[in-house]
Parts: structure tokens; sequence; C-alpha cells
């Protein structure tokens, strides 16, 4: 099964370097320690279960032109884009397909999740 929550806590990272994002903030030390071991130990991870995705984060952080910066945050401490992270997520747990929904466009700061806080 690789449908778990690690997966969902890489992709959203990987969903933020994409978009170009060079401070990360996570409540997910699991995360932060597999990104890693992944950096420093690339032949132990070969099997990790979800060693594609985390290949694919590592060759984004290898590519960025500036450093990137991850921060671990405390859960649900008022955290705006942790708080909104967990938003999105009680919504895909709580409605089926919930992964699915087109989310609306994004307010004029561009955060894309300000209706779901």
């Amino acid at each position: 099964m690789t449908n778990t929550i690690n997966r969902a806590e890489l992709t959203g990272i990987a969903a933020a370097l994409t978009n170009k994002y060079t401070k990360i903030a996570m409540d997910s030390a699991c995360s932060l320690s597999q990104i890693r071991k992944h950096l420093l130990f690339p032949e132990m991870q070969r099997a990790h279960i979800h060693s594609n995705l985390l290949e694919q984060i590592l060759s984004m952080i290898y590519a960025s032109p500036e450093h990137i910066c991850f921060y671990k945050v405390k859960a649900h401490s008022g955290i705006a884009g942790n708080e909104c992270a967990g938003a999105i997520a009680k919504h895909s747990a709580l409605h089926d397909g919930g992964h699915d929904v087109h989310f609306q466009l994004p307010a004029p700061d561009g955060n894309a999740y300000t209706h779901l806080c």
C-alpha cells in the first residue's frame, strides 16, 4: 500500500518545491528525516516505499538556484500554512474523492487555500 499519510506529506513538500518555495515549514518529523536520510545515504533508501517521490524531491532541491530551508513546526500551533494544510487533509478525509475537489482560485495574496482556513 503506497497511499499513506507520509506519502501525502511528501507530496505536499514536492508541490511546494515545484512552486519554487524555498522556505518550507512542516509538522512531520518523519518526512524531514526521510529527506535527510535520502540526501545522506541514497543507496540505503532505494527500496523505500516512497523512493521515487523522495528522488523527485531531491532532484528539485539539487536543481534549485537558491538554498531550500525546511523548518519543523509544532502541529496545530496557529501557523497559517500548517493550519491550511490540516484543513485540506481533513476535507479530503471527510469527503469521498475530497482529494479530487477543485479548489477556488487563489486569493489576491496568492494563497490558494484561504477559503479552507
